[in-house]
This record gives C-alpha cells, sequence and structure tokens, in this order.
C-alpha cells in the first residue's frame, strides 16, 4: 500500500508540474526533471525504491511520446543536420563520460 501511494503522490505531482508547465509555457519535461531533482533534496523525504522498469514505463515513456507527438515534423525536416548532429554528439560525449567515470571508481573494468 505505500509503494502504491507513493506512486500516486508522484502521478499528481507530475501531472500538476505538467499544468504549470503548459501555463508557464515551458517544456514540461525539464520542469519534471527539476521537480524530480527537488524532490530529492528535500530533507525527511521517504525512501521508495521501485523497479526501474516500472519507472520507466510509468514516467519515461509517456513524457518521450508526448514529445514526440508534439514535434513539429516540418521543422524536423528542416533541420535535420543540427538535430542529428546534437543527437550525435550527446550520445558521444554522454559514453565517453560514463566510460570515463566507471573506469575512474572502478579500475578492474576494461574500457
Amino acid at each position: 500500500m505505500e509503494i502504491f501511494r507513493g506512486l500516486l503522490i508522484l502521478l499528481v505531482g507530475s501531472v500538476l508540474l505538467t499544468a504549470l508547465a503548459r501555463r508557464l509555457k515551458l517544456p514540461y519535461p525539464s520542469l519534471l526533471a527539476l521537480g524530480g531533482t527537488g524532490l530529492t533534496l528535500l530533507p525527511n523525504t521517504p525512501e521508495l525504491n521501485l523497479d526501474p522498469q516500472l519507472m520507466l514505463a510509468l514516467f519515461v515513456a509517456p513524457a518521450l511520446l508526448d514529445s514526440a507527438f508534439d514535434a513539429s515534423l516540418r521543422d524536423l525536416k528542416r533541420y535535420w543536420i543540427p538535430v542529428m548532429s546534437l543527437v550525435v554528439i550527446a550520445v558521444a560525449l554522454s559514453t565517453i563520460a560514463v566510460a570515463v567515470l566507471i573506469h575512474s571508481m572502478l579500475p578492474a573494468v576494461p574500457w
């Protein structure tokens, strides 16, 4: 029952943050990320251990799907070179950063 109540609070909070983001004309995924970060920094927040697959299905997948529906296909076709460049650079930098961090923390892990 504790997990259900925690999930319900998270879902209601995400709906409220999404409504606030639409009112302020901000991208709601960034506001959700800031809200989640702020939630982790609050003192005496109960620890909620959830399955990562459940979190992916409940929070990340709907946000990505809705963002994909809101994207303009015309703008994506127009700016496909800068978009693809940013995607490739972001993936490459993230991969390198994770590899360096893991190798520095666990030297036994090969490159």
